[in-house]
């Protein structure tokens, strides 16, 4: 008998109705997703939450999603909730007790003795600074708890990673749709507009580095999101995610920050590593090396512009050495007080009393690396704590994401894209906005979720009343001025002073001077008003807060020269010291501060002696203020240059400057052969001015060989005109500016014998109205073999 036959006959199954499918109810967890999802996209678009307004209204946003989904709370162990207790009771303690139980500081002797400044009691300069940071870590614990109740499902998991995932790249489209290279206002044109100097034209952020962050930590999440995809073999999920992390890494690179790459770079090999530490198998070292050369081939295509900037002077050497300065004034700053720190968002106020760097006209507002910061404010002692706590949860929690299968890829993913920000955070300060650290929160509670499924534990909605509470104390300054003491009624009264001076009071300013003693604006605005009201009576009150105002701004010349400008009538003396000030920190502009100093200081008594031994003290100056001076002056101080700086090895550019302006008026050929002797880079560097100066003097052969060395004759192009010779001729006599028929007909000219004819015409352009480098070069040379040398150096040092 057949197989076939062998089967015993199957009775007939009756025919199963369709199932109907459930209608979907809206739960809670849903609904709190919902607001998750929100505040993922939302948040970021309203310039990575940075300014007040757009925190409280998420701070909203979140207590509602507490109340709607509390956050669990797991107890610690007895010895780790003792901990937990002693590492707040430490953050209290080194901000708000007595300032001498901690010793003395130098920036704190220097305010006190030198300038009889009044600080707190407290061991923080400004203790309402470090209330609003406590504040802003409790919201970013919350956020965290919360985040990781809602991971708890596995479902949820999915959700939230692809929920920040597709909101970096919203954010990313809004990017190119609202680039904007060279403005200074993000989302310019629209009602969101917002006026942010120095920002790069793309991105929400007001800084690049921090749109760079975000893009990087949500690229590296992106490769989890993707590997999760490809792991359920959905690929259309696949090759949708595919093309968003493409999109986030080309607006990463787009936004030109070197740091930001080398972050993402790191994120991706440690998500690499955790993938081939669990896998161990050929199929996943393919992957890793599909994925690095997915990225690599995005780099190679869009990444020219800041792959340059590692090897450029501005965006490089100079860039590069600026933050290694920084970081030692820093470094300096931390080691007067390495154990406990200088207090919570202290370092803008204090850094200046440590800062030997000079910047002109700016402030230091960090050092460059959130690691630094966090030391120099908190203190060795909090930041190994922490240190050490977020190690032992991630080596619990990164032992658990080996045993998980179908979430893996999203854990690793969450894990790596919060290394971004720890590794970014070493050069760099991304992990103060809340944009980026609120993402990277978010990626770590992802990636260690809470672990509840067999035990109850206390969900307490009473947590709602931390965002809430915080967003309504917040609220105060914007609506009613109070209290004083916050910095945002600080920020607001120092806008409307610079706004409308007579309506700020002097003892309003006064007031916010007691609790932000280390403001350099409320120091000169006090100081100015003290002017105004006991000027020659009693001007130790104004020269105290001018002093301090400068002292706190140590590269700024704004600062001293207003100070010179309203003192001038009162005291001309003091005035000619703050001019004097301001010119020693205008490095780039000091020339023009000088002379904006002497004009206005011309009629005060003793202003030419004391600009006279200025100058001699600082020779640097001495041909900037020859310049100002009347003739028999200048000489004198040209000569006195000549004699104490022309052989200086530091000569600044200004000083060159004015030396190759000055030399015909004041110097010799003799001397300036002797001088060039001794700089022949710069001969090199500055062959245009050295060949005007031998011009001058009637070397132009001299000048016609240096200027030879960099300027090489022009060719015709290789194809001739096909115009008749007799249309082009007539075109140069009705239209000789027309300098393409003008070349078309000197090469047929040339080509027919007639070569001096074309030479005519290429001289005549040449000396003619903006004539193109072409016919310049070409008419140089031409005169040149003629023997009119003179000539052919006029060509070319002629004004283009």
């Amino acid at each position: 008998m057949s197989r076939r036959g062998s089967r015993r006959a199957q009775p007939e199954q009756p025919e199963q109705p369709a199932p109907t499918k459930k209608p979907l109810r809206l739960t809670r967890e849903m609904v709190a997703l919902g607001i998750f999802a929100i505040i993922v996209i939302v948040g970021p678009l309203l310039f990575g939450m940075v300014d007040r307004l757009p925190q409280i209204g998420l701070l909203v946003l979140l207590g509602i999603g507490i109340l709607v989904q509390p956050p669990a709370i797991v107890p610690l162990s007895r010895w780790g909730n003792r901990l937990a207790l002693a590492f707040i009771g430490l953050l209290l303690f080194k901000e708000f007790a007595p300032a001498s139980w901690f010793g003395d500081t130098f920036w704190r002797t220097t305010l006190t003795r030198q300038y009889a400044l009044q600080l707190p009691f407290t061991h923080h300069p400004e203790p309402s600074r470090a209330l609003d940071a406590l504040l802003a870590g409790a919201v970013g614990v919350v956020w965290f708890l919360w985040v990781r109740r809602l991971a708890v499902n596995r479902q949820h998991r999915a959700f939230l990673a692809w929920a920040l995932f597709v909101a970096a790249a919203i954010v990313a489209v809004v990017s190119f749709a609202t680039k904007h290279p060279g403005s200074d206002a993000i989302y310019e044109g629209t009602v969101l507009a917002r006026w942010t100097p120095g920002w790069g034209g793309f991105g929400p952020f007001p800084n690049r580095n921090h749109t760079a962050d975000y893009f990087a930590m949500a690229g590296v999440l992106g490769c989890g999101c993707v590997a999760w995809a490809a792991a359920r073999k959905n690929w259309t999920i696949f090759c949708s995610g595919l093309v968003l992390v493409g999109l986030i890494v080309v607006a990463l690179l787009t936004t030109q920050s070197r740091g930001g790459l080398i972050a993402f770079g790191a994120g991706v090999g440690i998500y690499l590593l955790l993938c081939l530490a669990k896998m161990r198998n050929r199929r996943a070292l393919g992957a890793a090396l599909g994925t690095a050369l997915f990225f690599g081939a995005l780099m190679l295509t869009f990444g020219s512009q800041v792959f340059a900037r590692f090897h450029s002077h501005e965006g490089g050497a100079v860039s590069n050495l600026t933050r290694i300065a920084v970081w030692h004034d820093a470094i300096a700053m931390w080691r007067d007080a390495p154990l406990l720190g200088h207090g919570l968002d202290s370092f803008a106020g204090v850094f200046p009393l440590y800062q030997k760097i000079q910047l002109e006209n700016q402030i230091v507002l960090h050092p460059e690396s959130n690691w630094l910061q966090w030391l120099a404010e908190l203190g060795l002692i909090p930041v190994l704590l922490a240190a050490a706590a977020l190690a032992l949860f991630l080596g619990r929690h990164g032992r658990e994401i080996f045993g998980r299968q179908r979430s893996f890829f999203l854990h690793a993913g969450g894990f790596a894209a919060f290394a971004v920000i720890l590794v970014h955070a070493i050069f760099d300060v991304p992990a103060h906005r809340w944009g980026t650290a609120g993402f990277a929160l978010a990626a770590l509670a992802l990636a260690c979720p809470m672990r509840i499924e067999s035990r109850r534990v206390p969900e307490p909605r009473q947590a709602a009343l931390v965002p809430l509470a915080i967003a309504g104390f917040w609220w105060l300054p914007l609506h009613w001025f109070v209290p004083a003491w916050s910095p945002l009624c600080l920020n607001r009264l120092i806008e409307l002073d610079a706004l409308a001076p007579g309506l700020v009071q002097l003892a309003e300013l006064e007031t916010a001077l007691r609790y932000f003693p280390l403001n350099a604006d409320l120091h000169q605005s006090v100081g100015l008003r003290d002017l105004k009201l006991f000027g020659r009576d009693n001007p130790a009150a104004w020269q105290r807060h001018f002093g301090i105002a400068t002292r706190l701004q140590p590269g700024v010349w704004e600062t001293p020269m207003a100070q010179a400008r309203a003192c001038q009538r009162v005291a001309p003396v003091q005035a000619l010291a703050y001019w004097q000030l301001a010119v020693e920190r205008g490095d780039i502009h000091r020339d023009e501060i000088l002379r904006t100093a002497v004009t206005e200081t011309g009629r005060f008594p003793a202003a030419q002696s004391s600009w006279g031994h200025y100058v001699e003290a600082h020779p640097q100056l001495l041909l900037a203020y020859a310049q100002i001076v009347p003739e028999q002056l200048g000489a004198y101080y040209y000569g006195r240059w000549w004699k104490l700086r022309s052989n200086a090895p530091d000569l600044s550019a200004a000083e060159l400057r004015s030396f190759y302006q000055l030399a015909p008026r004041w110097g010799n050929k003799e001397d300036f052969d002797d001088w060039a002797k001794h700089h022949v880079a710069e001969g090199v560097r500055d062959n245009r001015q050295w060949a005007a100066l031998w011009h001058h003097w009637g070397e132009d052969d001299r000048a016609w060989h240096l200027l030879s060395i960099k300027v090489v004759e022009p060719s015709f192009p290789a194809v001739p005109s096909t115009v008749p010779r007799a249309v082009l001729e007539t075109t140069w006599r009705t239209h000789p500016e027309n300098v393409v028929n003008a070349q078309q007909l000197a090469l047929l000219r040339q080509r027919d014998g007639d070569q001096a004819d074309s030479d005519e015409i290429i001289i005549a352009v040449a000396h003619g109205e903006n004539p193109p480098p072409w016919f310049v070069e070409k008419a140089a040379w031409i005169l040149a073999r003629a023997g009119r040398t003179g000539e052919a150096v006029d060509v070319l040092l002629r004004p283009r």
